[in-house]
């Protein structure tokens, strides 16, 4: 078995980066030690949106070992004998793309009055989906991410927003560090990674 990697000290999106570094390099299976579910959920995105293919074990050391094997390797013989020197994986590299992005970093729209602020928020957010072209993507972190979970004021035009395909993407390092994990009701958890990744390839960036 291919020797685990130990990620579990490692911050979001450590243990993504670390996958992402070793699927680079060529390795056509990677076993990561993580730390918990939340970590496991961003190295499986990643991993899946590769191409590949992952399977969890618990083991007796606690955490969750993520085993993550890409389909289509060329045996290193086989490959030297048509005169290609490396392994070869099958890896699909997503397409760079340039999305309509709104940010949220809070539950408020601009500074001064909170109060105005939070009405301001869900004045914006009934509006930018009925505006032409419609955001792409939604990327709420820091207060934002609170946003996107149980007993939020502007819950139903965010679900609105994502019944219309918009895609809402919620910080999970966030939600962690406000106890909501187990309280998200709409969009997706994600990880810096895919963060910086959306936003490094944004068409259009509004941060209301």
């Amino acid at each position: 078995m291919t020797e685990p990697i130990d990620v579990r000290a490692l911050p979001c999106p450590g243990p993504v980066m670390e996958l992402r570094k070793r699927l680079d390099g060529g390795a056509c299976e990677v076993v990561l030690h993580v730390a918990d579910d939340l970590a496991r959920s961003n190295v499986t995105r990643f991993a899946t949106s590769r191409g590949a293919q992952v399977r969890v074990e618990i083991p007796p050391a606690g955490g969750l070992l993520v085993f993550v094997t890409v389909p289509g390797a060329v045996d290193a013989s086989v490959a030297s004998a048509e005169g290609d020197p490396e392994t070869v994986c099958d890896v699909p590299v997503p397409s760079p793309g340039g999305p309509r992005i709104v940010q949220i970093a809070g539950p408020t729209m601009g500074f001064g009055d909170d109060d105005l602020g939070g009405l301001l928020l869900r004045g914006f957010l009934k509006t930018v989906g009925k505006v032409e072209p419609r955001p792409d993507i939604v990327v709420c972190y820091n207060g934002g991410a609170q946003l996107c979970c149980e007993g939020s004021p502007v819950l139903d035009d965010l679900r609105e927003l994502e019944a219309a395909g918009v895609t809402i993407l919620a910080c999970g390092t966030c939600l962690n560090f406000f106890g909501l994990a187990s309280k998200l009701a709409v969009g997706r958890v994600t990880d810096m990674l895919e963060i910086t990744t959306t936003l490094g390839q944004a068409g259009h960036v509004v941060r209301p």
